[in-house]
Formats: structure tokens, C-alpha cells, sequence
């Protein structure tokens, strides 16, 4: 039997560019998801030079349906996506705007009614051949970071926080992620970070 020609043509044009950086953390603070309506944001933030390391772990689950002693159907569903942000310097002022903490005169105080809003994040992975690949989830709620320290020894460690978050589906229209790559033809990268 033939192949499809449009799988075919698939396979002919895949790439492999390997990826070797990531970068360029921006967030946009979700205003409105109204179900059947239009998700608004704020104009997105770039965060600056702070994104050591991004992990991204779907939560699944599988159902499957049994009859006559054999397997006859499988359902897979994602419900949302755990997000983990390794950075490099995590200021008191994006700490928190994240987690809607009040920030006055560079003291932070975080109230026991504090809620953390949801945000759109956007970042960067770049490839070795110089293209790159954009991923924007769109409905994303921080959690509190946990901190460490250690006392200055002999051989110097940097202590870099880590924030992990939740990404869902949003209710305006049920969409939870969008990837964009250059090596697919996506040609809109100068746009990227303007707008959710």
C-alpha cells in the first residue's frame, strides 16, 4: 500500500535542530477568561536575563475498556501542566507581582488573603543552526517558591530560586498552549512577545 502524500512530504521535511539555550522569560497578567468570551491581558513583561532552566510535565491520565478478556479502547487526557522555572535572580518586586503580594518602599509583605493571579508565559528555546521555537501556555498560576541559603565556603555555590507553577486551559475558549517554530515555516517571531 502507498504512503500518503502528505505524510510523506511530512517526513521529507522534518528537521532536527538541536537545542541548546533557552531564554527570554516574559509574562502577561491575565485580566478576564470569561467561558465563550475573550481572554484579555495585560501587555506583556520581559522578566530580563533569568531563565536558567524551563520543565514542563503534562498531568495525564488513561482510562482503557475491557471486554471479552482484552483491551477494545484507551482514552488519554491531559488536565494541566506543571511548570517549573529554574532562574537565576528572582527580585522582590517580581515575587510579589507573581503571587499578589504589596510591595511598598522595597518591603514585600504577603497577606494571608493575597491570591496569585493567573498570567500568560512566553519564552524562547534556540537551536543549534540558529533557529529557535516559541512557547506561549496562556493561563498560568505561580506558586511560593521554597529558599535556601548556605554560609560563604571556600568554594563559592550561587543560590538560584526556583518557581513552580500551574498551567490550565482557559475558559474563553479552551485552549492551554501555543508553539511556534521557525524551522515550520513560523515567520512572526518580531510579534511574538507583543501580545498574548
Amino acid at each position: 500500500m502507498a504512503e500518503p502524500k502528505n505524510t510523506a512530504t511530512l517526513a521529507s521535511n522534518l528537521m532536527s535542530g538541536q537545542f541548546i539555550n533557552v531564554q527570554k522569560l516574559h509574562i502577561a497578567k491575565m485580566l478576564t477568561d470569561e467561558p465563550n468570551g475573550t481572554a484579555t491581558y495585560e501587555t506583556p513583561i520581559n522578566l530580563g536575563r533569568i531563565l536558567r532552566k524551563v520543565d514542563i510535565k503534562p498531568k495525564t491520565s488513561q482510562a482503557e475498556l475491557y471486554a471479552d478478556g482484552q483491551s477494545i479502547d484507551s482514552v488519554t487526557g491531559t488536565a494541566s501542566y506543571d511548570l517549573t522555572f529554574d532562574t537565576a535572580a528572582l527580585p522582590l518586586e517580581y515575587i510579589a507581582y507573581l503571587f499578589g503580594h504589596k510591595m511598598e518602599n522595597g518591603v514585600m509583605v504577603a497577606g494571608k488573603d493575597d491570591v496569585a493571579p493567573f498570567f500568560a508565559v512566553m519564552f524562547q528555546s534556540d537551536k543549534r543552526n540558529g533557529k529557535k521555537r516559541y512557547t506561549k501556555f496562556y493561563k498560568v498560576q505561580f506558586t511560593e517558591p521554597s529558599e535556601t541559603g548556605s554560609t560563604k565556603e571556600e568554594n563559592i555555590a550561587y543560590a538560584t530560586p526556583t518557581i513552580t507553577a500551574k498551567a490550565i486551559y482557559r475558559l474563553s475558549d479552551g485552549l492551554s498552549y501555543t508553539k511556534a517554530d521557525e524551522e515550520s515555516g513560523f515567520t512572526e517571531a518580531a510579534d511574538w512577545y507583543a501580545s498574548v
